[in-house]
């Protein structure tokens, strides 16, 4: 019946639309789907595919480009070399003359070409008007251009763009040909559409002493604009980034099943990082999982490859907390192996990195990709990578339009200063760190200042880019060189607001006044010397820059690094430490050391009171072990006045009695064997970070009556502290974080007092904990899992502006109060593991996160389902749960519910969509019925390519029949 049916249909059709008409309409109708419903790749999709725009993607698109052009000596000449150049790009270009078909009605199938086209360049020379062949294309490109279906770029091919608009000139006899014409609407709209293109921003060959140039410059547009996302805030600084792509492209876009290793290799400075960035953003959504891990040579030798393990992990996962994993390799394997993941390993110099990080292929799931930015080939060699991308420089008007961003912000540079730009620009090699940074160095200099700068490039015999980050850092002022240094060799990587606050107390004026650091910040990032990340807020200065800052304080002072601003090489420490300087004095005044690799430093009571000029001390270490690496057999009696004091397992009981806290911004004495940190009250107005974490034997609580700006307070671990006294929290109005996590002997808070900046408290394992505490209630973050509070009381519903509670683990609490309901901004509840509470708890409507698993409760009420905003539910190990209310269909936004283990379970719950369901875990209850989507079965698609084959099948058999009739 259905061959009857379709053959009826067919038979009709072929009458009515004839055959050639039929087949037209099949393949428009194939298109028009394909529009509709495109098709989803197993594997990364191509460049374009991937990169074309927000609503569609480049496979939607049979041409990159739709050339329209009039006259035969455009096509020899312009004509000839433009799609020459834009093949040799590798853009798919459709030209009337190489694309169509023998046979073929020249008007249906241009008109259908430009509708499959991203692009339409119109070369619109003298000639162009005269054929409406042309101008109806004109017409339906100008409408898709409405539709923002095709973009146009139009060439006034030696026209005046105003006879274009106007219709004047050899355009207007053009039209007053047309106009002869009986059908006066379709001139009509001709000349509306030539009208319009007059108005668009093209490219004037009269500007142009050389086509070649003009042809250069377009192509490169049309690259830029093809191989770029949409979002001009992302593409910026991505000059030149489309040359990379069209390499980078063909090795991810491999076959999917396999697993790639992809290396992007290349000098310093010319932009490996911002291309791998780049390749992450574009392709992120193709994966199951990705983590971009920067500063793999800095991090792998700070962390060890342990921690950088641990790193990928929490970001493919997207889990903060991953200490509870095991973060050997076969762990990370074994997490790994089945899933198609994206991971960049960015700054690799060594095999071990890679040996850790990324061992072999097999480590991953089918489809992944593994990139890797190294500036030694070798590496990558070592490791069998086999598909390497070599980053070259940016050609040269790339590298002025960069050049030019920094330098004058715009594109191009100003009239004056061309050439001297084209010099600049020259002497810099095309490196994009430097070509930045050189640029923001002469940003609103006058002419003086570029010609002097310039003639540094020429006469300095290192390479280019080494010149571009000598000239920049010369350009700064005194203040601005001194802040550089510090945030480059002691601030990498911190907190822009932690930064000023520290930096603002180590500068002062003649007259002894502070001076404020952040115009001096902001004056570095607009000169590219530091970079803020917009996520995190943090400063972060390019390897190279750190390099060359280095360089910079050790000149001329190799053998006396006692005359250096800053030391952080333990041979150079231990030297001035140990070496009687005579009576020259150690004008130090910062030293950072990493005591991570096991060299112990011996230190002599006396040896810094030789330091009046010290500010940072920073004795760290990052592995997890309090043992000290710093030796005081004779104990300490004096400190210099400090700004900032990091010393990691401090191995005496309290601090020396001479040291002058007035100045001291930050305090961390984490790991050490303290038992007072310091005798009486001391002066503390600037410190606002205190960090005693781990300190095992610390019995007294400091007294920081006098901290009124203290922010940040940590005592979490501190097995022996017993009482907080009131006076010392008193007066902390600016605190806003207060981390007392695992304090085991610690039984109560001071209640009754209004901290008003408070916003985060710690108070997770303190199992001395009897008391819901009352200290804040500006509270928006509160932990108090393993305590052993009994009750919350109904006054919690001061806490209004709390968002997230746990109480996991708090084996004697009871049910929860109703008035918790009251608490409008809590969207984040933890129960889990309360044996003792057997109520849902009654919260407010915008709860998101509810962890209720392994609790008593017993029944869901109905009124759950009045809770539309909640997300994540987990009552897993729930056993004495029965099944969930139909009411449950009301929550939509619903993406996570787990009942593992909820044996009394019988039915399937009810669900606004399992389909939208992200996670449903269900093992363990006793549902026997399979589990039906609420919405219902989506209908079966009907796909034009299964009717087309079909009718191409009638269509051969009704030819063989005729001929065989003849």
């Amino acid at each position: 019946m259905a061959a009857v049916f379709f053959f009826g249909i067919f038979s009709v059709l072929v009458v009515w639309l004839g055959l050639g008409r039929l087949l037209h309409f099949l393949l428009r109708r194939e298109k028009a789907t394909q529009l509709l419903h495109p098709v989803t790749f197993t594997g990364v999709t191509p460049a374009a595919e991937t990169l074309a725009s927000s609503s569609s993607s480049r496979s939607l698109w049979k041409y990159d480009v739709f050339l329209s052009f009039r006259g035969t000596d455009v096509r020899k000449g312009f004509l000839s070399h433009l799609y020459k150049a834009l093949t040799d790009k590798g853009f798919h270009t459709f030209r009337d003359d190489t694309e169509l078909q023998r046979g073929n009605f020249i008007s249906p199938a241009l008109l259908e070409a430009i509708e499959l086209s991203r692009f339409a360049v119109v070369v619109l020379s003298e000639n162009y008007a005269t054929s409406r062949w042309c101008l109806q294309e004109l017409v339906h490109i100008t409408d898709y251009v409405e539709k923002k279906r095709l973009e146009l770029i139009p060439v006034f091919f030696g026209v005046d763009p105003s006879h274009v608009k106007k219709q004047s000139g050899n355009f207007a006899k053009a039209f007053a040909e047309h106009d002869k014409r009986p059908d006066t609407k379709t001139v009509e709209t001709w000349r509306k559409a030539m009208a319009n293109i007059g108005l668009i921003s093209g490219w004037d060959s009269r500007n142009w002493n050389e086509e070649s140039k003009l042809i250069e410059e377009l192509v490169q547009d049309l690259s830029d604009r093809l191989f770029s996302p949409v979002s001009s805030s992302y593409t910026g600084e991505l000059i030149g980034m489309s040359t990379h792509m069209r390499s980078i492209y063909p090795l991810m876009s491999l076959d999917p099943h396999d697993v790639q290793m992809i290396g992007i290799w290349g000098k310093g400075g010319i932009g490996k990082t911002t291309i791998a960035k780049y390749v992450y953003k574009v392709f992120l959504s193709e994966f199951d999982g990705a983590s971009f891990l920067e500063n793999v040579k800095r991090d792998f030798k700070r962390y060890g490859p342990s921690h950088l393990r641990e790193k990928i992990l929490s970001e493919i996962f997207r889990k903060k907390d991953m200490n509870s994993w095991n973060r050997d390799s076969d762990v990370m394997i074994e997490r790994l192996r089945g899933k198609r993941i994206l991971l960049i390993l960015d700054d690799v110099d060594d095999i071990q990195q890679l040996n850790e990080l990324a061992g072999k292929p097999d480590w991953f799931g089918p489809g992944s990709r593994i990139i890797i930015t190294t500036r030694d080939r070798r590496v990558l060699e070592l490791h069998d990578v086999e598909r390497i991308y070599e980053v070259m420089p940016l050609r040269t008007t790339q590298a002025l339009q960069l050049f030019s961003k920094h330098a004058f912000k715009q594109p191009r540079p100003c009239e004056d200063y061309r050439e001297l730009s084209i010099d600049v620009v020259k002497q810099l090699g095309g490196l994009p760190l430097a070509l930045q940074l050189v640029g923001g160095s002469l940003y609103r200099r006058d002419l003086e200042f570029w010609e002097d700068k310039l003639d540094l490039l020429r006469h300095n015999s290192d390479n280019s880019l080494l010149k571009g980050l000598r000239v920049s850092y010369e350009a700064l002022d005194e203040l601005e060189k001194k802040i550089f240094l510090y945030i480059a060799l002691c601030f990498n990587g911190v907190s822009m607001d932690r930064v000023k606050k520290l930096l603002d107390l180590f500068f002062v004026s003649s007259r002894r006044r502070k001076l404020p650091t952040r115009p001096s910040i902001i004056a570095l990032m607009e000169r590219c010397m530091i970079s803020l990340s917009k996520n995190t807020n943090r400063l972060w200065v390019h390897d190279l820059l750190q390099d060359m800052a280095e360089d910079i304080i050790c000149e001329g002072k190799d053998e006396r690094p006692w005359k250096r601003l800053m030391l952080w090489d333990f041979e150079d420490i231990n030297h001035v430490f140990s070496t009687n300087v005579g009576d020259e004095s150690i004008e130090v005044e910062s030293i950072f050391l990493d005591m991570s690799n096991g060299n112990e430093l011996n230190i002599t009571p006396e040896i810094f009171r030789r330091m009046p000029n010290l500010k940072l001390l920073k004795f760290y270490t990052n592995s997890s072990i309090g043992q000290s690496r710093t030796r005081m057999l004779d104990g300490l009696d004096y400190l210099p006045t400090l700004r900032y004091l990091r010393w990691d397992a401090y191995n005496l009981k309290s601090l020396p009695s001479q040291f002058c806290m007035t100045s001291l911004v930050e305090l961390n004495l984490s790991r050490s064997s303290i038992e007072t940190v310091w005798n009486g009250t001391q002066d503390l107005a600037n410190l606002r970070s205190l960090n005693l974490t781990s300190c095992k034997h610390l019995t007294e609580f400091p007294d920081l009556s006098k901290a009124t700006n203290l922010e940040i307070l940590k005592l979490s671990n501190c097995d022996n502290l017993v009482e907080i006294p009131e006076s010392s929290l008193r007066k902390l109005n600016k605190l806003v974080h207060l981390k007392l996590s695992n304090c085991k002997q610690l039984r109560s808070l001071p209640n009754n007092i209004n901290l008003k900046s408070l916003r985060f408290l710690h108070l997770d394992g303190c199992t001395s904990l009897e008391e819901f505490p009352f200290i804040s209630d500006t509270v928006e973050k509160l932990l108090l899992n393993e305590t052993t509070i009994q009750q919350v009381p109904p006054s919690i519903e001061r806490l209004s502006r709390l968002r997230e509670l746990r109480l996991s683990s708090c084996k004697r609490l009871m049910n929860l109060p109703d008035s918790i309901k009251n608490l409008k901004s809590l969207t984040d509840l933890g129960l889990a593991n309360c044996p003792n509470v057997t109520s849902f708890p009654v919260v407010g409507t915008n709860i998101q996160w509810l962890n209720l698993n392994r609790t008593a409760i017993e029944a869901v009420p109905s009124t759950a389902g009045g809770n539309t905003e909640l997300r994540y539910l987990n009552m897993s190990g729930c056993e004495k749960l029965m099944n969930l209310p139909p009411t449950l269909k009301k929550l939509a936004q619903l993406k996570y519910l787990y009942l593992r283990g909820c044996t009394n379970v019988t039915a399937s719950p009810e669900l606004a969509g399992t389909n939208t369901m992200k996670a449903l875990d269900l093992n363990g209850t006793s549902i026997t019925n399979q589990l039906v989507d609420s919405k219902g079965a989506e209908p079966t698609r009907c796909e034009v390519p299964v009717i087309k084959r079909f009718f191409m099948k009638q269509v051969r058999e009704h030819i063989r029949k005729r001929k065989s009739n003849r």
